[in-house]
């Protein structure tokens, strides 16, 4: 199974934004590496007018009025575990990626570093 995406995970869009996750799902009995896991969802990225937490760099898309960074549509079923799930919803796993909506149209989202190394139940 492919490495699942965890709190300190980076993901990166298509205009060079890169964002770490920084919450994961502090309830749930499994955890890799120590950290929780995260549940599949969108997310958005910053700009360098715009910050967000976590954001590594910022996406560089913009529109005639300014910045318009990518926000991250739900991933692709490729993305989601089909055997491990958190409250019922499918973690998101290494080879997550999806499409983006930004000023400059429609982007990608990949994962950079899925922040996983050990896998952990109870």
């Amino acid at each position: 199974m492919p490495l699942v995406l965890v709190e300190g995970a980076t993901v990166q869009c298509t205009h060079q934004g890169r964002l770490t996750l920084m919450a994961g799902d502090p309830g749930s009995p499994s955890r890799a590496g120590g950290r929780p896991r995260r549940q599949e969802g969108g997310l958005a990225f910053g700009s360098a007018a715009t910050p967000v937490p976590g954001m590594v760099s910022p996406c560089t898309a913009t529109t005639p009025g300014g910045p318009q960074p990518c926000v991250i549509a739900p991933a692709t079923p490729d993305g989601w575990s089909r055997k491990l799930t958190v409250g019922g919803a499918p973690v998101l796993l290494a080879t997550a990626s999806g499409v983006t909506a930004s000023g400059q149209g429609p982007g990608r989202w990949t994962v950079a570093d899925p922040g996983q190394t050990v896998l952990e139940t109870r």
